[in-house]
């Protein structure tokens, strides 16, 4: 009687446990994507921000319009801004990213992003009152000091918004990754690569060999020092 009663007692949990398993798999998945659209707003951020210095390259090589002191420490910010979220996007191609690693990782590009948005709003000000006409060209009627200081603030709130919803985009292990994510994560930090030594190289040839840079560069230092 008793081993009736236990293999009727099986039964009924295999039964129960094979009734559940479709709707724990059901909530499982919207809970998998969530997780993956947090790691490719993740890229999305960074490349951003590497388009944002694609546009002041344009203005530079393109244009012929030299980028001030200030203008190259906006630079330096964005760049900084996107060293957080790729540090993220790093530790999602070697295995789970922890709710600390996410918060830190966002946690600097808020930083940053709010430090750079004060170079930008100091430029702002030096140019404010007129009849300044403000330094370099612009961009629909905006200077990109200007520009640089509303995509810092754009920067901060995506940002401040990823840090909100920790619980439901951060990566929880090396499988959320899909293939074509860990393909995207070699590409994308190569691009933030190219740009952070793009800058560096920019630096060095409006610098030249010189301790300080001109506040209002007209021509490539470097060049200039070999008597080009």
């Amino acid at each position: 009687m008793s081993t009736t009663t236990l293999t009727g007692a099986t039964a009924t949990a295999t039964a129960t446990a094979t009734a559940t398993a479709p709707a724990a798999d059901s909530g499982a998945r919207p809970a998998a994507l969530s997780h993956r659209l947090g790691l490719w707003f993740t890229h999305a951020y960074v490349i951003g921000l590497c388009g944002t210095l694609a546009g002041a390259y344009f203005f530079q090589f393109g244009l012929g319009e030299y980028p001030c002191p200030m203008c190259l420490l906006q630079r330096m910010f964005f760049l900084l801004s996107a060293l957080g979220p790729a540090w993220i996007i790093a530790r999602s191609r070697k295995g789970a990213v922890t709710s600390g690693t996410w918060a830190a990782g966002w946690g600097w590009a808020v930083v940053a992003a709010l430090a750079g948005s004060t170079v930008s709003a100091a430029q702002v000000l030096m140019h404010i009152v007129p009849p300044d006409p403000g330094y370099a060209g612009a961009l629909f009627g905006l200077h990109l000091y200007t520009w640089a200081l509303i995509a810092f603030l754009a920067a901060a709130i995506a940002a401040g918004a990823a840090l909100f919803l920790t619980e439901w985009a951060q990566p929880l292990d090396a499988g959320t990754a899909s293939p074509a994510l860990r393909r995207a994560a070699g590409v994308t930090l190569a691009i933030l690569f190219v740009f952070a030594a793009s800058n560096l190289i920019a630096c060095f040839l409006l610098q030249g060999f010189h301790w300080q840079m001109s506040g209002d560069p007209t021509a490539y230092r470097l060049f200039t020092d070999l008597g080009f």
